[in-house]
C-alpha cells in the first residue's frame, strides 16, 4: 500500500546522486584510457558492429594516430600510465578473415593487433588454424583467450567458469563472450593466471586490468572517432541516458510506494562493469541501474539507482558501497529517507544480501539471495514484510556455438498480500542484452529489458 510521502528535503541529494550515475554511464572524460576498437570479421559480410572493411579499418589507425594515440597490444595497454594515450585493434573469436584481410592492413602501418581465440574452433572452417596465429605471435600480435567455447561466464559455476578459462600457452588477457562477467569471473581469471581482460560498457572512472572498457561499436565512429576516443561514447549511451531520465523522473503522484523486493543496493557479487534494467507489469515501471567504480575485486565501490513509478506512487532509491572480498556494506537514500545494505559472497555460487530503510512506513527491511549451483541453472528468493518470491530458470541447450543457450525458461511463486500465485517466465538473450515475458496464473503479465557490461 502507498503512504504518503512526508517533506522530502533531500531530494535534491538524491537526484544529484542518480545525475552522478547518467553521467558515469553516458561518458567519463577519459582521454587517458585505452581506446579498445573490438571488431569479428573484417572484409565480408557481417552485422553493423562487429564487421569493418579493410579500408576503414586503415582510416580508423590514421584517424587515432592523428589524435595522438599509440599502438600497442590488449596486455600493454592494460598496463600503461594513467597519461599514456594508447588505443588497441582487437578481434575476437580467431576469424580467418583477420588473418586474410585485417593482417596486411596492420603489418603496413605497423600496428600490432590482439586476436582473441576461442580454443576450441581453431583449424576449424572459417577460424584461423595454429600455423597462421603463431605467424600472428611472430608478428608482433597478441594471441588472447576468448573462453574455450565461447561461453556466456556469468551462467556457470565454479567449475564452469575453471574449465571454460584454463589457462592457454602465451594468453595473458582474455577478452569476455559478449561482455559478460562478474566478480566470480575476475576472481577465476586472475587465479587461472589471466592478467587482464575486456569487456564492453562505458569508461570507469578508475582502471581496473581486469576489465578493460570497450565501448559498444556504432556505424558512425569513423565520423564521431574524437568523441568516442575521449569520452568513451558507444551504442549503450542511448539506453543510459534514457535510464537516467527514468530514474529521475518522480511522476504526478506524492505517494509513496515500497522498494522494489528485488533491488539490492549493495550487489557486487554477480556485477560486471554494469547493468541496466526496465520492468513493466501490472501498471508499474520499474527502472534499474549499477555501476562498478572500482579497480579490483579486492576494493571496489559499487553505485545503484532504482526507480519504481505507477499509478498509486512512486519510488526512488540511491545507495553506495564499498566492496572488500567476501562484504559489501553501504548505504544511501530513498524517497522515505536514509537506507543501510549490506551483501555477502558465496564462495563463487552466488550472493546473500539484505536492505534496511529505518524510517519506512511499510517494508522496512528486505532480504534475498541468487544461487548458481551448476552450470546454467540460477535459483533466486527475495523477502520483505508481506511479500516475497521464488523462482528458479534454467538455460535451455541451443544455439550456435552450442554454449550460447539463448533461451532460459524458469518459474517459481510469488507470495504476499494481493499476490500469492505461480509463474512461469520465458528470456531470450541476445549478446549482453536480455528480453523476458513472466505471466502468473492470477492473469497478470509483464515484460523486461536487461543490458550488462
Amino acid at each position: 500500500m502507498p503512504v504518503a510521502a512526508p517533506p522530502f528535503s533531500l531530494v535534491r541529494l538524491l537526484r544529484a546522486g542518480l545525475a552522478a550515475c547518467a553521467l558515469l554511464g553516458a561518458g567519463q572524460a577519459a582521454a587517458e584510457r585505452p581506446v579498445i576498437l573490438a571488431y569479428h570479421e573484417v572484409g565480408t559480410a557481417g552485422g553493423t558492429t562487429l564487421h569493418i572493411e579493410p579500408e576503414q579499418l586503415r582510416e580508423r589507425v590514421l584517424g587515432l594516430r592523428a589524435l595522438g594515440y599509440r599502438f600497442v597490444t590488449a596486455s600493454q595497454a592494460a598496463q600503461a600510465g594513467p597519461q599514456e594515450r594508447v588505443a588497441v585493434m582487437q578481434f575476437d573469436d580467431g576469424r580467418q578473415s583477420v588473418y586474410e584481410h585485417a593482417f596486411p592492413v596492420l603489418r603496413d602501418l605497423g600496428v600490432p593487433g590482439s586476436a582473441f581465440v576461442i580454443w576450441e574452433q581453431v583449424g576449424q572452417p572459417g577460424f584461423m588454424t595454429g600455423a597462421q596465429l603463431d605467424e600472428l605471435r611472430a608478428a608482433g600480435w597478441e594471441i588472447g583467450h576468448h573462453t574455450q567455447g565461447h561461453a556466456p561466464l556469468t551462467r556457470l559455476s565454479a567449475a564452469g567458469l575453471e574449465r571454460e578459462l584454463q589457462p592457454q600457452p602465451g594468453a595473458a588477457c582474455v577478452a569476455y563472450p559478449y561482455n559478460l562477467h562478474d566478480a566470480r569471473t575476475r576472481r577465476t581469471a586472475r587465479e587461472q593466471g589471466l592478467t587482464c581482460g575486456i569487456t564492453g560498457g562505458p569508461y570507469l572512472p578508475r582502471h581496473d586490468p581486469l576489465a578493460q572498457s570497450a565501448p559498444a561499436l556504432t556505424p558512425w565512429d569513423s565520423e564521431f572517432l574524437a568523441a568516442r576516443a575521449r569520452y568513451g561514447i558507444g551504442g549503450r549511451t542511448p539506453l543510459l541516458a534514457g535510464a537516467a531520465l527514468s530514474l529521475l523522473d518522480r511522476g504526478p503522484g506524492e505517494n509513496i510506494l515500497p522498494a522494489p523486493l528485488t533491488w539490492n543496493p549493495a550487489g557486487y557479487e554477480l556485477l560486471g562493469n554494469g547493468r541496466l534494467s526496465l520492468d513493466l507489469r501490472g501498471g508499474e515501471r520499474d527502472t534499474r541501474f549499477a555501476a562498478r567504480w572500482g579497480g579490483d575485486d579486492q576494493g571496489d565501490w559499487v553505485l545503484h539507482a532504482a526507480g519504481r513509478r505507477g499509478k498509486a506512487g512512486t519510488y526512488q532509491g540511491f545507495g553506495a558501497a564499498y566492496h572488500r572480498f567476501p562484504y559489501t556494506l553501504g548505504g544511501g537514500w530513498d524517497t522515505s529517507g536514509p537506507l543501510l545494505a549490506g551483501s555477502l559472497s558465496l564462495g563463487r555460487s552466488g550472493e546473500l544480501w539484505g536492505r534496511w530503510h529505518p524510517l519506512a512506513a511499510q517494508s522496512r527491511w528486505a532480504w534475498g539471495t541468487t544461487l548458481i549451483p551448476a552450470d546454467y541453472w540460477q535459483l533466486y528468493a527475495a523477502q520483505s514484510p508481506g511479500a516475497g518470491v521464488i523462482g528458479a530458470g534454467y538455460w535451455l541447450p541451443g544455439g550456435t556455438p552450442a554454449a550460447v543457450r539463448p533461451w532460459q525458461l524458469g518459474g517459481g511463486y510469488h507470495y504476499g498480500t494481493g499476490r500469492g500465485a505461480p509463474f512461469v517466465n520465458l528470456s531470450y538473450v541476445s549478446g549482453s542484452y536480455t528480453f523476458n515475458t513472466e505471466l502468473d496464473l492470477a492473469g497478470r503479465w509483464g515484460l523486461s529489458f536487461g543490458a550488462a557490461w
